[in-house]
């Protein structure tokens, strides 16, 4: 298909919203949990505004055939090496978001795919942006025609239902579990911390700025005073060995009310493989559960030797993407000439 790229303005939010909404409405009903969400997930247009509306949004639309073919909005992502962000994210870097990139469907939905990131990568890297991001419902169909387009699979969000009490994990030889509290703030931050540094190694190798770690070191001071969250240290004849942190869950397009995120989980590497994680979950699911809780979420780095297949092994089923693509620095200097 001959496609013409055009801008996109909030003009064309209504036609181009549509486009969303069928595509996460379809999306959601392989997605596990969504079809029986008690809350409607954001409509695209309020997605699609929100995204246009970001500083610095770089927006096209495409048309083919006298009919919309599809729209891409990427917006610009810059961290401070002080900020946690920059634990998982490139300092200057650019994100398609939920909500901002959609296409018609069909046998030339790559090729119109192609042509939109083409006119946006164009601008991005003029501005030395180098590592684009895209977030996405988990849609195998739509993720694999970016990976043709030369995206890997960065990051995954699982989400999980939270039942009550069931069949317990199998006790630990001498282990004790209890909640922290605001005095456990620099136990906690510790082991955040040592959680963090290991994505510096294989086969993640993410860079992990001293600065932000010391913001993560007292990152869950509220957390641990606010009776919404929760969490727990696993200690064996004094030593603590593990952890956990709940916190509330924002909603959103792939993420249900009445939701909580594992926002740390951690068990020293001399300890893993005994099923310390799975107690200090099954304890924290228990108390989430009877806190009103009735899904759970995680994220972690797909490419993690330890993460990637521990937390789908407990129950956690993908619901979202983080796709990624690094583009070689050298190519500013030669665009430039």
């Amino acid at each position: 298909m001959t496609v013409a790229i055009s801008p996109l303005t909030t003009e064309h939010v209504p036609e181009s919203a549509a486009l969303l909404d069928r595509w996460y409405a379809r999306a959601r009903k392989s997605l596990p949990h969504q079809s029986g969400r008690t809350t409607a997930p954001p409509a695209g247009e309020g997605l699609l505004g929100g995204v246009l509306a970001a500083p610095g949004a770089e927006a096209v639309l495409a048309r083919g055939g006298g009919t919309l073919a599809g729209y891409l909005v990427a917006t610009p992502l810059d961290v401070a090496d002080d900020d946690l962000a920059a634990l998982r994210a490139h300092p200057r870097s650019a994100l398609v978001p939920y909500g901002a990139h959609a296409l018609r469907g069909g046998r030339d939905g790559e090729d119109v795919l192609r042509a939109l990131y083409a006119a946006v990568a164009e601008r991005l890297v003029a501005q030395r942006r180098h590592v684009h991001y895209v977030d996405l419902p988990a849609d195998e169909a739509v993720a694999a025609a970016w990976f043709r387009g030369g995206f890997g699979l960065e990051r995954v969000r699982g989400l999980m239902a939270v039942r009550p009490r069931g069949r317990q994990p199998r006790g630990v030889e001498a282990l004790s579990v209890r909640r922290a509290g605001p005095g456990d703030l620099d136990r906690i931050g510790r082991m955040a911390v040592e959680a963090a540094r290991a994505d510096r190694g294989t086969a993640v190798f993410r860079p992990q700025p001293e600065r932000a770690l010391a913001a993560l070191r007292t990152h869950y001071a509220d957390a641990l005073a606010d009776a919404r969250s929760g969490a727990w240290i696993a200690a064996r004849r004094g030593e603590e060995i593990g952890m956990v942190v709940l916190t509330p869950a924002a909603s959103g397009p792939v993420v249900p009310d009445g939701c909580v995120e594992l926002a740390e989980a951690y068990v020293t590497q001399a300890a893993r493989g005994e099923g310390i994680s799975r107690v200090l979950l099954a304890t924290a699911l228990a108390w989430a559960y009877d806190s009103g809780y009735r899904h759970i979420t995680a994220s972690w780095p797909a490419a993690s030797p330890v993460s990637a297949g521990h937390w789908p092994a407990v129950g956690f089923r993908p619901v979202a993407y983080r796709l990624q693509r690094i583009l070689d620095p050298r190519i500013s200097v030669t665009a430039h000439r």
